[in-house]
């Protein structure tokens, strides 16, 4: 009984994880490409900038206005539809100044460098989308 109790009261003070973005800039680009990689398409949506989500918004709607009712409903959609697995990436910060910061990463692409920016305590990639 007493081995249960001491169990349970292990398991109860574990620290919850703190919120996908709250790490730093380096680890916000992992977890989106973690993300993507799971198909979890609300963690990466959460990891994006207000900035990115509008701009995928929009081109979802004029998708939509182009091709009625085949076009993705909303930007998340049209984003994360053809995410695909892969290995895990790796990030490190190549600038940082102030609530904005350069992550630089590498893998099997090439390398990428993604803007993060800092909102609401959280850091989020702020992509270049088409237009």
């Amino acid at each position: 009984m007493k081995r249960l109790l001491a169990i349970l009261l292990l398991v109860a003070c574990t620290a919850p994880q703190p919120p996908p973005g709250s790490a730093g800039p380096a680890e916000a680009v992992q977890d989106f490409a973690a993300a993507l990689q799971k198909g979890d398409a609300a963690t990466a949506w959460s990891l994006l900038s207000s900035r990115t989500q509008k701009e995928a918004d929009a081109a979802a709607a004029r998708a939509r206005a182009f091709a009625g009712d085949a076009g993705p409903a909303q930007g998340r959609a049209m984003l994360f539809a053809s995410a695909l697995p892969g290995r895990p990436v790796e990030a490190r910060v190549v600038s940082q100044t102030g609530d904005s910061a350069e992550v630089q990463t590498a893998d099997d692409a090439g390398v990428q460098v993604y803007r993060v920016v800092r909102e609401g305590g959280r850091w989020r990639v702020d992509l270049d989308l088409p237009r």
